[in-house]
Formats: C-alpha cells, sequence, structure tokens
C-alpha cells in the first residue's frame, strides 16, 4: 500500500521500510547497504561496517568525558545504529525520522533491547528539527542526507543542534568531480538516481565541505567506502535485466521507484560517477 500523505522522502520510507528489512542486502535490522571493508569476512559484519566506524567515533568522544554524550541519529530509520552504540557505551541517544512507520519500529527495537531508559526515537524533518532537542555532542547520517531537500538547510540545523567542539559523520553518496556535470551519460544515470529514491541533496565533496565550513564545520576525516560496495549478486543483474526492459514504463509504485533508482545507482558508481564516502566534521569552538 502507497502512503499519501507527507513528503516524498517520507511516503518513500513509509511504503518501503518494510521491504528493504525483507529484501535488502542483511538480516541484521538495517536498511544500510553492505560494505566489504578492510577485516569484513561475513555479510553480517559488511552490513554493520558503516555502524562500526559511527560506534568507534561515539565511544572516543565517549571516553574522554564523565557525563553521557548525546548522541543524534539523522535519520535513523528502524534504530538499529543508534541501539548498537547505546547497547556498549553508556549514551543517550536521540533518532529521528521522516518517517512515522519507522519511528514505530524503532521504538520497538529500543524497547525490545532494554534501552527505552536512556534511547528514544522522534519523528521529524533533520532539516527542521523538531522543537526541544537537547544539544548532541556527536551526530550522524547515514545514507539519509541525500534526501534533505536543502543541503544548506540540513547544516544549518546541525550548526543549532551540535555543541562546539562535538562532532557530525555523514556517510553517503556524492558526485564524484566537476566532470561528470559535463557527461550526459552522467547526468541521464544520476537523473535516474534522484528520481527513483528521491534525492534532494547530491553534491561535490567539495561544495559539502564549503557548506560545512559556513556553518561552523571544519572536516576532520574523509574514508572513500567506493570500493567495498556489494554490486554484483545475481540480484542485482536480475534488477539490471529488468530495468533494461521494462524501466521505460511509467509506473508509480514506490517500490518499482526504488529498484529503478537503485539500479541507476549502481551504475552510476560502477562507472565512477558516484562515490560512497564516511565524512568527519568538527564544530568549531
Amino acid at each position: 500500500m502507497t502512503a499519501t500523505g507527507g513528503t516524498p522522502a517520507q511516503r518513500y520510507y513509509d511504503d518501503n521500510t518494510g521491504l528493504l528489512l525483507k529484501l535488502g542486502q542483511g538480516r541484521e535490522g538495517t536498511i544500510h547497504r553492505a560494505v566489504w571493508g578492510p577485516g569484513v569476512d561475513t555479510r553480517a559484519q559488511a552490513m554493520v561496517y558503516v555502524d562500526e566506524l559511527v560506534a568507534e567515533r561515539a565511544a572516543r568522544l565517549q571516553s574522554a568525558r564523565e557525563t553521557p554524550l548525546h548522541v543524534v541519529d539523522l535519520g535513523c530509520g528502524v534504530g538499529a545504529t543508534l541501539c548498537r552504540i547505546a547497547a556498549r557505551t553508556p549514551i543517550r541517544g536521540t533518532g529521528v525520522s521522516i518517517s512515522e512507520r519507522q519511528v514505530a519500529m524503532a521504538t520497538r527495537r529500543i524497547a525490545a533491547a532494554g534501552l527505552a531508559d536512556r534511547v528514544r526515537a522522534v519523528h521529524g524533518d533533520f532539516c527542521k528539527l523538531p522543537l526541544g532537542l537537547p544539544p548532541a555532542s556527536f551526530a550522524y547520517a547515514i545514507e539519509a542526507f541525500v534526501h534533505a531537500q536543502s543541503p544548506r538547510a540540513f547544516f544549518e540545523q546541525c550548526a543549532s543542534l551540535v555543541e562546539p567542539g562535538g562532532v557530525l559523520v555523514v556517510c553517503d553518496d556524492f558526485i564524484a568531480d566537476a566532470s561528470v556535470a559535463s557527461s550526459a551519460a552522467a547526468q541521464k544515470w544520476i537523473d535516474r538516481f534522484r528520481r527513483g529514491w528521491v534525492v534532494g541533496s547530491l553534491l561535490e565533496p567539495s561544495e559539502l565541505d564549503a557548506i560545512a565550513r559556513e556553518h561552523g564545520f571544519e572536516r576532520d576525516e574523509t574514508i572513500d567506502l567506493s570500493g567495498f560496495q556489494e554490486m554484483n549478486r545475481p540480484r542485482d543483474f536480475a534488477i539490471g535485466a529488468l530495468m533494461r526492459s521494462f524501466g521505460w514504463l511509467p509506473i508509480k509504485d514506490s517500490y518499482w521507484s526504488m529498484l529503478y533508482g537503485g539500479h541507476a545507482l549502481q551504475v552510476a558508481h560502477k562507472r565512477g560517477w558516484l562515490r560512497y564516502l564516511f565524512r568527519v566534521w568538527r564544530k568549531a569552538g
């Protein structure tokens, strides 16, 4: 059933989260992509590789403090990453999702993990955060930033949310470099990705850094995870064949759009037009 209210991103996740969990790349309760980074030997490890990168940096910050960090997941999905961090680090956590269905699923996951006394999920747009959200020492967005309707609005909100000296992480897709704009083939596939996955903020890394600096964030670290993505499963070839045969059809179905955009994303990555980056900034002060 396709949702009819809310923003395009809200409808996209209200409609597709259940299918993403059932038909995605793993069974670990996360809707992020598998990343076969250094030291990864199993699919379970690949599915939580980015989560582990985030958790490690949260643990470093927490180790330097006596009081619990407030960690905010901007686009928390069903709460898997936040629960993973909180299970081993004494943080307080808030997950923000534009999808009410995701918030309900995250709330159930948090309760089942016994973390409801220090972790919660709230409904809201990270480009217009809910009122009363406490300041954060650490905030992150995993495969969520591209759905921001405005990259500047995202960083304006982060500038108000993150404390001086705090850390912001974005792990997402970026345009590889300025040459992509002059390639008609690249633009065709990137436009398909934008349409299929309701993408509002797809930038070159240098553009993102410039916006971050305008809002008081200096880049601290970048890890290029592009080459560790999994793109050649039998399912991927089957979807590619389906899109070559029928992708031109004007089917107005949310799951069809997800497949259409996902295939375009893989093509753009394979041809080097997009990069999948783990990027870290520190708030001035």
